[in-house]
């Protein structure tokens, strides 16, 4: 004990005194010398210049061939640019040829698109009976779509009764309206049944389930637009439906992709930000406001404009998510490939099979239909 009757703490390897001989302890050597916080230094000041010389090579349109880096311990190497990132360089002409492909596919898709367009409204401008055929063909061909999707992953529909079981449900919304389809939906569930207990097959509830969702989801849905094919006012109540449906969908996906930072529904659809539903519905509210306010699409006026707009802003969204659930649940991109460079006749139709409904009882409301 010295002094005080204390010793200073020694220092960070540092031996106590007293633990050797005086007479045997040796010249310090420079491995000695060379302490962790000095090889810490070292090797952040060594990196430090390689992550500097990285972030610049980043920030320069050159031809990035090669790294060159120190480090102790290892030595100097040279390293390959493909080595580095496992990303060759792109061809050019490969390139070329991908833009070729999306531009080839754009157009596929714009062509598509106009001419289901044009054969909609040139049946719907020929009368309620051909514009309800064609939908009631798209519907059929939808639920054929979803039938042979869920039998890719192990399910078996009753196709030989969900089909027709469709094509009844439209055929009884022309006859007596929507309402009425309520039996056709029942006779579906009962026979599917039936054939289940009389087959003996396995996964009843499974199959029987999608069975009827397959006529409960689209043409059950789809049914409300038959009154309003079939009401005088059919061109103006029929497009409004149509333009502000389609103008919403646009408007997400262009506020999506531009200012979208928010998913609304990450574990259904990644692409759907909140960004781009608020501004979708700003858009679809402005546009129900020009069409009432100005009597572009009458019997429209401000306040069924405004809110067969605001409705369609809501539900519309949620068709296209309840698709994308289905589809998700089966591990698909597509229902089908139906209408080329769109998909499935449902992916088209995923967000009118809520909007439609939505606008029946609107125009019900305001005394339409």
């Amino acid at each position: 004990m010295a002094g005080d009757g204390t010793d200073p703490p020694p220092e960070f390897g540092d031996e106590e005194a007293g633990d050797q001989p005086a007479d045997s302890e040796a010249p310090p050597t420079e491995s000695d010398e060379f302490t962790d916080r000095d090889y810490i230094r070292s090797t952040t000041r060594e990196y430090k210049g390689l992550a500097e010389a990285v972030a610049r090579a980043g920030e320069e349109e050159v031809e990035q061939s090669a790294v060159a880096a120190s480090i102790p311990g290892v030595g100097t190497s040279v390293v390959g640019f493909e080595d580095v990132t496992g990303v060759e360089e792109e061809d050019p002409e490969q390139i070329e040829q991908i833009d070729r492909a999306r531009r080839s596919e754009l157009a596929l898709r714009i062509a598509t698109g106009l001419a289901v367009v044009a054969v909609f409204f040139g049946s719907l401008y020929a009368g309620a009976l051909w514009v309800t055929l064609f939908v009631s063909l798209l519907i059929l061909v939808a639920v054929a779509e979803f039938y042979q999707a869920v039998r890719r992953v192990g399910f078996t529909p009753l196709a030989f009764i969900g089909l027709p079981g469709a094509a009844a449900v439209m055929y009884v919304a022309w006859d007596s309206g929507p309402a009425a389809v309520g039996g056709v939906l029942a006779a579906v569930i009962l026979l599917s049944g039936l054939f289940f207990v009389a087959a003996g097959r396995n996964y009843p509830l499974a199959n029987i389930g999608v069975t009827v969702l397959g006529v409960a989801w689209v043409p059950v849905l789809a049914s409300f637009a038959v009154p309003i094919f079939r009401s005088p006012e059919a061109w103006a109540l029929t497009t409004a439906l149509v333009v502000l449906t389609a103008l919403n969908d646009i408007a997400a996906f262009s506020y999506g992709r531009t200012l979208g930072k928010r998913r609304m529904a990450p574990n259904l659809s990644p692409n759907k930000t909140v960004e781009g539903f608020l501004g979708a519905t700003v858009i679809t509210v402005l546009a129900g406001v020009v069409v009432g306010r100005f009597g572009l699409l009458e019997p429209l006026t401000l306040q069924s404009g405004v809110a067969l707009a605001a409705a369609i802003s809501v539900f519309a969204p949620i068709g296209d998510l309840a698709e994308s659930a289905v589809k998700r649940s089966i591990d698909i991109k597509d229902m089908g490939s139906s209408l080329p460079g769109h998909g499935g006749v449902l992916d088209r139709l995923d967000a009118f099979m809520f909007a439609i409904p939505t606008a029946y009882l609107v125009y019900l409301w305001f005394g339409y239909l």
